[in-house]
C-alpha cells in the first residue's frame, strides 16, 4: 500500500499561518491581565516574525511570483 505524500506547498503555506498564530500568541502574553512572563512573550514575538518574514519569502518567490 503506498502513502501519498503531502505537498510541499501545503506545509510552507501551514508554516506561514503557523508562525501568524506564534506571532499573536506573543502579542497576546504581551497584553494579558494576568502576569505572564515578558521574556518568554519576547520570545514568541521574535520567533513568530523571523518565521514569518523566512516562511513568507519562500511562499511568495515560490508560488505567487
Amino acid at each position: 500500500m503506498v502513502r501519498k505524500m503531502v505537498n510541499a506547498e501545503f506545509l510552507d503555506i501551514f508554516g506561514f499561518f503557523g508562525f501568524v498564530i506564534i506571532f499573536l500568541i506573543g502579542i497576546w502574553m504581551l497584553n494579558a491581565k494576568e502576569k505572564l512572563p515578558k521574556w518568554a512573550a519576547m520570545i514568541l514575538i521574535i520567533i513568530g516574525l523571523l518565521g514569518l518574514i523566512i516562511d513568507g519569502v519562500v511562499v511568495i518567490t515560490t508560488y505567487l511570483i
